[in-house]
């Protein structure tokens, strides 16, 4: 049986050890194959890097354990920043892409209003007019910008899952990624109260709000979340509080490393039937409140 270790391979049954050529290789293996459990004895790691010449003495064994384990620490933060970055550049690019495609719709349905009285916009203008002899080029432009977008919402719900299993499951990959991206990472992200997560984006109501010169808002670009969205006006303020609540507690879970929760979602969705059926009614979330304490008591 051969055990794996940080400077080589160990044949268990005849005791050889087949140690790494360099630091760096080392490295690439361990990030390739992580070190299994092993078996319920550990060898005696020290005293076989030792015998067979990989240290000279205990200060050169720790030395280059230390050496070994900053490195991989370094590349694994180097690999997860880069997959944030990508993420954040990414959101920005869709937002980008989004924006240009208004601008660009907006053109093309004043050009066509030059020729037809018709009420078309959007990729059904663009579809119409890409065969048009004047008009095609710039609607086909534009196809192509809608193409190119879809494809990076795609990557960016890919990489949103691989980063943020837990809140992608929540959230949906693309708000997810937005509420990564709006909190400049996730570990800031993880740091929030769930009370700034449900006004992130709505920063400038909030501010007015402060000023006395608004109501206070009730949710930000959570708003996106079917949720929010499709809930009751006045049950939007509690909709949007507890799935911020999750939100936060998912952001953590995938900050700490921890597998996909089924029981976010489970949890969620009790917790929002039980507002839906309360319908924000105070004296009626005042008398299960009784009930409750009445059956415990």
């Amino acid at each position: 049986m051969e055990i794996a270790t940080w400077f080589g391979r160990i044949d268990s049954e005849t005791g050889s050890v087949f140690l790494a050529e360099d630091g760096e290789r080392m490295i690439d293996a361990l990030l390739k194959k992580p070190l299994p459990a092993g078996p319920s004895v550990q060898p005696d790691l020290r005293r076989l890097a030792l015998m067979h010449g990989y240290a000279a003495d205990d200060i050169e064994y720790n030395a280059r354990l230390r050496e070994i384990a900053l490195g991989l620490v370094r590349r694994q933060l180097a690999q997860l920043a880069t997959t944030e970055q990508d993420l954040l550049q990414a959101v920005e690019a869709i937002d980008d892409m989004t924006e240009a495609i208004n601008l660009l719709d907006e053109r093309l349905y004043e050009w066509h209003r030059l020729h037809h009285q018709r009420i078309v916009h959007g990729k059904d203008l663009a579809e119409l007019l890409c065969e048009d002899r004047i008009m095609g080029p710039f609607a086909r432009s534009i196809l192509r910008l809608m193409e190119s977008r879809k494809s990076m919402e795609e990557e960016v719900s890919f990489r949103a899952e691989e980063l943020a299993p837990n809140l992608s499951a929540l959230a949906g990959p693309i708000l997810a990624a937005r509420l990564i991206s709006r909190a400049g990472g996730l570990s800031r992200l993880a740091k929030m109260p769930s009370s700034r997560v449900q006004v992130m984006g709505a920063e400038k109501s909030l501010f007015k709000h402060l000023d006395g010169r608004a109501p206070s808002p009730k949710h930000g670009i959570i708003f996106r979340h079917p949720a929010v969205m499709g809930a009751p006006r006045k049950l939007r303020g509690k909709v949007a509080r507890a799935l911020a609540g999750k939100l936060a507690l998912a952001a953590r879970l995938d900050y700490y490393g921890a597998s996909p929760s089924p029981d976010l979602a489970a949890s969620l969705e009790r917790r929002l039937n039980d507002i839906k059926r309360r319908g924000g009614n105070r004296k009626e979330s005042i008398r299960l409140a009784e009930e409750r304490n009445e059956q415990q008591g």
